[in-house]
């Protein structure tokens, strides 16, 4: 993703409109009118956010047409920093970093004045790569403590900017892991200590994100406003199906479009991939179109999903296929469903159960214990 979210006005209009890895613009967004409503709310009245959702719902995509509007309005300056990658404070500082560099470091006559400060104050250097010409961040020897330093003078470097910021942290869960035993706590002072700038923290990991906030025993207790993304409701995603199709002179029906829903259990990521390639090879899409569009999705992937049963033991991938068969499963537990599959005895399936979740591998939403990731779970079900 880049890190200046409005750079999608420079983009070439895509070949396909159900676009699968980034944001191309509001044409080709569906819907989330009421969370862009309460994002708005939220950082109209100086709360930090919390947005966390099941995978592949939509969330960077959301956060990029939030940032749009945001921009557009020409009071807001926003920053998307991803910390997916980081391991350590150090990592995480050097992200940020870079971020604001590509933000903020570049001017019409070479390397602005106030970045060239700003890294002289962290200790930090930028040289560029001899190839692709990208920048790359030196801290230089660290010192313990140098890293809430660092902190200290982005917050201060961004706080001086004329207009409001708002930054998003993609996979804030991350924090979580780092080496640094009171990582949570340094990256909540630091929030503290710059009241003016909005932060919107964003995970995949749903279990972990609301842990970190709603858990009075860490750092960041109550100090964001919880906000989980839900799919997409059917009767917005009828009509904005139809408008591409029908803009080509291509057809697909109101049930159709039920049947792809229903199949990817509203997931967004699933129900544009299995659009792309409908609107990609028919004129006038047919029930049995769907049904082999599905079959060459999971056909495809079947490399990479056969590879679960060798990463989990044998009585976690036996439960784990039993799940995907039983969908929507309600009682995990029950002497019906542990005989039907053959899985031994309750206490074993409890343990194997519990691996499974704490990893969301399998996940529990509105009662129903789940396979995450939909794909999986309909190639599974047909073993």
């Amino acid at each position: 993703m880049r890190n200046d979210i409005v750079d999608y006005i420079l983009m070439k209009p895509p070949n396909n409109p159900f676009v699968l890895n980034t944001y191309h613009g509001k044409k080709y967004f569906c819907d989330r009118e009421d969370d862009l409503d309460k994002l708005q709310n939220h950082i109209d009245n100086e709360r930090n956010v919390v947005l966390y959702a099941w995978r592949r719902l939509g969330k960077s995509a959301l956060i990029q047409r939030f940032f749009e509007e945001l921009e557009d309005t020409g009071k807001y300056e926003t920053l998307y920093v991803d910390f997916l990658a980081t391991h350590t404070i150090e990592d995480a500082v050097r992200t940020i970093t870079t971020v604001i560099y590509d933000k903020y470091g570049k001017t019409k006559t070479g390397f602005s004045a106030a970045m060239q400060k700003l890294l002289s104050m962290m200790g930090a250097t930028i040289s560029f790569d001899p190839y692709s010409g990208a920048p790359e961040l030196s801290l230089g020897l660290r010192q313990p403590g140098t890293e809430e330093h660092s902190l200290d003078v982005l917050g201060e470097f961004l706080r001086e900017r004329k207009k409001k910021i708002v930054i998003t942290i993609d996979e804030f869960q991350q924090v979580a892991h780092y080496e640094q035993d009171n990582a949570e706590a340094i990256f909540r002072s630091w929030t503290q200590k710059f009241p003016d700038i909005r932060f919107i923290f964003s995970g995949s990991h749903r279990t972990m994100m609301v842990e970190m906030f709603a858990d009075n025993s860490r750092p960041f207790y109550q100090s964001a406003q919880l906000m989980s993304l839900l799919p997409i409701p059917l009767e917005k995603y009828i009509p904005f199906i139809q408008g591409h199709f029908k803009a080509k002179g291509k057809t697909i029906s109101n049930e159709q479009i039920e049947m792809i829903y229903t199949w990817a259990r509203g997931q967004t990521y699933t129900i544009q991939l299995v659009c792309n390639y409908l609107y990609a090879q028919y004129t006038q899409v047919k029930d049995e179109h769907i049904q082999k569009i599905y079959q060459d999705i999971l056909e495809q992937q079947q490399g990479i999903f056969a590879n679960f049963s060798k990463m989990l033991t044998r009585t976690q991938w036996n439960v784990f296929k039993a799940i995907a068969k039983e969908e929507p499963l309600y009682n995990p537990l029950s002497k019906d469903f542990i005989q039907k599959h053959r899985l031994g005895a309750a206490s074993t399936v409890n343990t194997a159960l519990k691996s499974l979740q704490k990893s969301e591998l399998v996940v529990v939403d509105d009662g129903a214990y789940l396979v995450h990731e939909v794909l999986l779970a309909r190639w599974m079900a047909k073993l």
